[in-house]
């Protein structure tokens, strides 16, 4: 499956198994996706047997759920279903994208927000500390921050949630300039 269309899939299921999750579940739900995550990333036996056309429909799902067994059971009835449908669909190669996503939503969903921030200079803990406070008044909830440095900006700063960027950086406002001038 081409890469983007395996994260539209992605989204959509995640999505999904969200909307019909209690909070209680949050945890459970993300353990469980994040463990089935793993098994991809880790075991070439599990992708191929997902991604091998010979290999049935219903023996896919057996594999699934014996390796869920293996690892302590479906915790999560919803959480069942979605997967079963995937491995279903021939889709299993989402599992990945979708544990993150639904991490994601949950993360918002708790107003923990995960931020990469990028600055134009080296920060101090003292700086870290006070734009922490600043993001997290400013975004209503508890926020983590990933800080790197990059002196392309010239100065300002980038501040990255997932696929959403904001560009107050010196290079990112000239940038905007000229294209603008360029029209």
């Amino acid at each position: 499956m081409v890469a983007g269309r395996t994260e539209k899939v992605a989204k959509r299921y995640a999505r999904a198994l969200f909307e019909v999750c209690e909070p209680k579940d949050f945890d459970v739900v993300s353990a469980q996706l994040s463990a089935l995550s793993t098994l991809w990333s880790d075991s070439a036996e599990f992708r191929q047997s997902m991604l091998n056309p010979r290999v049935s429909d219903a023996l896919r799902v057996q594999v699934v759920d014996g390796l869920v067994a293996a690892l302590g059971g479906w915790k999560h009835e919803p959480t069942k279903r979605t997967v079963h449908q995937l491995v279903s669909l021939r889709k299993a190669a989402t599992l990945p994208s979708l544990a993150q996503i639904y991490a994601a939503l949950v993360s918002e969903y708790r107003k923990s927000l995960s931020l990469e921030v990028t600055l134009a200079q080296p920060a101090n803990d003292d700086v870290v500390a006070n734009l922490k406070g600043r993001l997290s008044q400013a975004l209503g909830g508890e926020v983590a921050l990933t800080v790197t440095s990059d002196p392309a900006l010239i100065g300002g700063l980038t501040i990255r949630l997932g696929d959403k960027l904001l560009d107050r950086s010196v290079a990112g406002t000239l940038q905007r300039m000229a294209s603008q001038i360029s029209r």
